[in-house]
């Protein structure tokens, strides 16, 4: 014969174990977030008085909003590094970049940074050539 004191003890050992289950189930959901990619990069030349400049545009494909950023050129010895935010569309840009008068940007791989929020550090390559 069951007494009520059994029935209630084994109701509540199911309650706390579908509880259990549903918190383990929430836990791995929000640990779940989408991994961001770097998405349509492009670095555009031109001239802007004796200057030669360099314009890196490209989208995110998580929403973020301000990011650290740096290019770096293949030479190994061009460096930019500094904060972009998306516009209205989510486009960044990054630039004007130049190396100074009368000097030319090295042609070749650059290679972009993005430092997001979350501490992820996403790198894409992209080519630069001459107009």
């Amino acid at each position: 014969m069951q007494t009520q004191y059994d029935r209630s003890s084994r109701q509540r050992r199911n309650l706390l174990s579908a509880l259990f289950v549903l918190l383990l189930l929430l836990t791995a959901l929000s640990c779940a977030r989408e991994e961001a990619v770097l998405l349509n990069v492009t670095g555009t030349t031109s001239v802007e008085g004796e200057a030669e400049v360099l314009v890196v545009t490209f989208s995110l494909s998580t929403k973020e909003g301000v990011i650290q950023t740096s290019v770096e050129a293949s030479d190994l010895r061009s460096r930019w590094t500094l904060s972009a935010s998306p516009d209205k569309s989510g486009l960044f840009t990054i630039g004007p970049l130049s190396m100074g008068v009368g000097v030319a940007l090295p042609e070749g791989e650059y290679t972009l940074q993005a430092m997001l929020d979350d501490g992820q550090l996403l790198s894409e390559r992209f080519s630069v050539r001459r107009p």
